[in-house]
């Protein structure tokens, strides 16, 4: 009799270690699955034009980060707000942290004329010539003007080189990029192998150059693999890297994101405005800026019919940006931005 009952305890139990383990198995794979739903892949991008190297360009989730759908809410009603008061027709929105790899983008398919913003890819294929050629940025060229008609002017205008005069490729940079001349930008683009930029952008897997002006367009995240490039140090030396970014670290352009954020706050940028007859007019800006020290890459492009409100709109998204992020590190530069909004128009 005994042993019956023994044998019964024993089933008793095999039977509830059974259904236990069931129940656990079921409540992990249902944990697992929804963990896998969603779990995100990462996007390896290298630098291509080497025979047995493939250098690391950047290595990216392919997903949107949950982290910024608070902020991309927050940008949406405010550009429909700016659309509404005929401020911009449109626009679109990249930003990345480089420390934690988070990033978002709003209207991320739509396309637009570069215009400045390619004398970036400009600096670092002149910056790369020189990393092979030594003496290269020391080199001086006289500025003969071409034909009147040849160079656009600027809606934006700062310091330009003068006809007659010998400059340094070094200088012209600096006149390229620290005030977008498109004089200097004209002359070193004479001075510079053609196929330099084709191939940088071959490089970095982007699509290759049209020479068409009207027909090369570039997505907001497409222009941030350029910046990218310099950040990470991935297709230059990091003494190349660095000089490109002290350049744009002294960009004249002040309407857009050094409007939109403190006086005090590092930023490397460039901003790039494109004007053709029968088209909206285009502003946009793309740079690097720094919150509580961590590093931060932010593009803006937009459409619209009134450049100096479109830039306007550029500085006001960018304090969004600037105020969100800070927020989530509870950075001391709070108070400022509060008063910003209040007094913004």
């Amino acid at each position: 009799m005994a042993l019956h009952s023994s044998n019964r305890w024993s089933w008793a139990l095999v039977l509830l270690a059974f259904i236990l383990g069931v129940t656990i198995s079921y409540w992990y794979m249902r944990a697992f699955g929804r963990q896998s739903k969603h779990s995100c892949d990462y996007r390896i991008t290298r630098v291509e034009g080497y025979e047995w190297i493939k250098p690391l360009l950047s290595a990216e989730e392919e997903c949107e980060s949950n982290a910024y759908n608070a902020l991309k809410r927050r940008l949406v009603g405010q550009i429909d707000s700016l659309r509404k008061a005929g401020m911009l027709q449109e626009v679109s929105v990249y930003l990345r942290s480089f420390e934690q790899g988070k990033w978002m983008a709003y209207n991320e398919d739509a396309r637009y004329h570069p215009a400045s913003l390619m004398k970036v890819a400009l600096l670092i294929s002149m910056l790369k010539s020189a990393e092979v050629q030594p003496g290269l940025l020391q080199q001086r060229l006289v500025y003969v003007a071409p034909p009147e008609g040849t160079i656009q002017p600027q809606y934006y205008s700062f310091p330009s080189i003068e006809p007659g005069k010998e400059y340094t490729i070094a200088q012209l940079l600096e006149y390229m990029i620290v005030y977008s001349d498109n004089h200097a930008t004209w002359l070193l683009a004479s001075r510079l192998n053609p196929q330099s930029t084709p191939k940088l952008f071959a490089d970095i897997g982007l699509d290759v150059l049209v020479e068409d002006k009207e027909r090369f367009t570039m997505s907001v995240t497409e222009m941030g693999t350029l910046f990218k490039v310099i950040f990470n140090s991935s297709y230059l030396s990091p003494e190349s890297s660095e000089y490109a970014a002290r350049l744009m670290s002294r960009c004249a352009f002040a309407e857009g994101f050094r409007k939109g954020l403190p006086p005090n706050v590092r930023l490397w940028h460039k901003f790039g405005e494109w004007r053709y007859t029968g088209h909206p007019y285009e502003l946009h800006e793309a740079g690097v800026f720094y919150v509580e020290g961590a590093p931060y890459l932010v593009v803006i492009m937009t459409r619209g019919t009134n450049t100096d409100q479109q830039a306007q709109s550029i500085a006001l998204l960018t304090q969004t940006i600037y105020r969100y992020v800070l927020q989530q590190t509870g950075g001391a530069e709070l108070g400022w931005v509060e008063q910003q909004q209040k007094t913004a128009p």
